[in-house]
């Protein structure tokens, strides 16, 4: 009689088991099978976004901003520096509301919030920014392509029924610029493709 509730325990761990086993198949299928943020992204060709920028202020301050992908392209990382100021953030789909989403805080202890919606070959991202004392602030930034190596960003103001200003209230350009490690890529392929040339020389 021990050995048969033995043998029963064994096999119900086994089908319990196996259970499990189907349910996580079933659950990575149904996720692979979803829709990505870089799906969204290349769908609507603002994959150009992605890299390093540089722009300069009015005042001659640049501004460096590297976007990346991370999490298998579920995730957009943002890195923003100048001077005296840092923002990190990050871009996602959420596939309920089905929005994009930006979410981000700064070293002034700022949060912000906001989606991204797609205006013909423009990018706009409504964010709403709350300070350390709970003050507020919405704004709207308007994202297009100039050329293969500048991008323009456009700051407008946003009123309580969400319509931005007919005019912005800030333009800036930034130049892409190559990330370290692209950079070093390119060197080794240059380097290489010199070598190769010497060699058929030397033949």
């Amino acid at each position: 009689m021990k050995q048969a509730k033995t043998e029963t325990v064994v096999m119900n761990s086994k089908n319990i088991l196996s259970v499990l086993a189907a349910v996580l198949v079933i659950l990575a299928t149904g996720a692979k099978a979803q829709q990505s943020l870089g799906d969204i992204v290349k769908e609507y060709g603002f994959d150009w976004i992605i890299g390093k920028w540089v722009g300069q202020t009015d005042e001659g301050n640049k501004i460096h901003v590297i976007y990346n992908w991370q999490c298998d392209k579920h995730l957009v990382t943002i890195n923003l520096k100048w001077p005296d100021y840092e923002h990190r953030g990050m871009i996602f789909y959420v596939p309920s509301k089905n929005e994009v989403v930006q979410i981000g805080v700064d070293n002034e202890g700022s949060t912000c919030q906001g989606t991204w919606d797609v205006d013909g070959d423009k990018a706009c991202l409504r964010i709403e920014q709350t300070r350390p004392d709970g003050q507020t602030r919405k704004m709207a930034i308007v994202y297009s392509k100039v050329d293969a190596r500048t991008m323009k960003t456009e700051v407008y103001g946003v009123d309580e029924a969400g319509k931005l200003t007919n005019e912005p209230r800030g333009t800036l350009e930034y130049q892409r610029k190559a990330v370290k490690g692209e950079k070093k890529a390119a060197d080794k392929s240059r380097d290489t493709s010199r070598k190769k040339h010497k060699t058929k020389g030397a033949v």
